[in-house]
């Protein structure tokens, strides 16, 4: 059989109730992603091209394969393949206007009066580099227009991290096709921080070079990265267990300095949050502030 026939044959191959929860745990416990019994179709589409590429010719078969660790790159694979990388420039915006409104006068002052010596900023779920290079124009350009003098990007540490490798390839090198572009980039800022390159878009090296880009799992510990003052962290708790979405909470506020600022999506998590943070409001966006006293 062709390779083609056999990617035919693989993509009418349906996955069994048994095998979806061998999948659904094996995901769950390597990235802590829930795969709902509605949405096994995921599974079918979306790992049936390693089947192909594994030779074999069933889910289960292909389970046994991926434990016999014969492949040591197939879990980074499948991790690539489940993940949902939904994402756009300044999403939703109100962000964005927290941060040029609220957080950066302060921020700024406390840089200048030696308050802070420096801002530390994590995109939690970073995808291709939209949401952190979106906070990245948005302070030089609030720098900028403002003329802060005494301030520049030096003084703000950039750390954006995802699960899914692939994402992050396309993130570092900061190269945006045209489709990328038009999803949420006003004339403004794509004006005054890309250049046109053949098909596609370059960001301003200023803005790429800002960025620190790492594969991480958030079910790791966080202390290795440090303190931080403000944690984008939107659209992915909603991919997670209950326990799973307390459990980051928990870890993200240990690692957010006094009144640092969490942003999730447009969704209702107060129930989570209201132990360690206090809501604040701008428009129809909720987001949230550590409370004073925690450690």
């Amino acid at each position: 059989m062709s390779k083609f026939s056999f990617m035919q044959a693989a993509s009418q191959i349906s996955i069994s109730e048994s095998e979806y929860l061998l999948f659904r745990n094996y995901i769950s416990e390597n990235c802590g992603i829930v795969i709902p019994p509605e949405k096994t179709y995921l599974l079918e589409t979306r790992l049936s091209k390693y089947m192909v590429d594994t030779g074999t010719d069933s889910f289960g078969k292909f389970y046994d394969y991926i434990k016999s660790n014969s492949d040591p790159s197939i879990k980074q694979k499948i991790i690539n393949a489940i993940t949902t990388n939904e994402t756009q420039w300044f999403r939703d915006s109100a962000p964005w206007k927290v941060l040029e409104e609220r957080l950066l006068p302060e921020l700024v002052n406390d840089l200048i009066s030696g308050k802070k010596n420096r801002v530390k900023i994590w995109s939690a779920a970073s995808s291709s580099g939209q949401e952190i290079y979106s906070t990245v124009m948005c302070i030089d350009n609030y720098l900028s227009t403002n003329n802060i003098k005494g301030v520049t990007l030096s003084d703000f540490d950039f750390i954006a991290t995802d699960i899914s490798t692939g994402v992050l390839d396309i993130a570092k090198k900061g190269r945006y096709d045209r489709i990328s572009m038009i999803r949420g980039l006003s004339d403004y800022y794509k004006a005054k921080y890309f250049k046109e390159n053949g098909s596609a878009w370059d960001i301003d090296p200023k803005v790429r070079s800002a960025v620190k880009f790492d594969c991480f799992n958030l079910q790791k510990s966080y202390k290795p990265l440090g303190q931080f003052d403000i944690i984008f962290c939107r659209y992915v708790l909603i991919y997670f267990s209950d326990d799973m979405k307390k459990e980051i909470i928990s870890k993200m506020c240990d690692v957010l300095s006094d009144s640092g600022v969490f942003f999730t999506g447009n969704y209702a998590l107060y129930d989570l949050f209201k132990d360690n943070f206090d809501s604040d409001y701008y428009g129809n966006l909720t987001y949230y502030i550590k409370k004073a006293g925690l450690k």
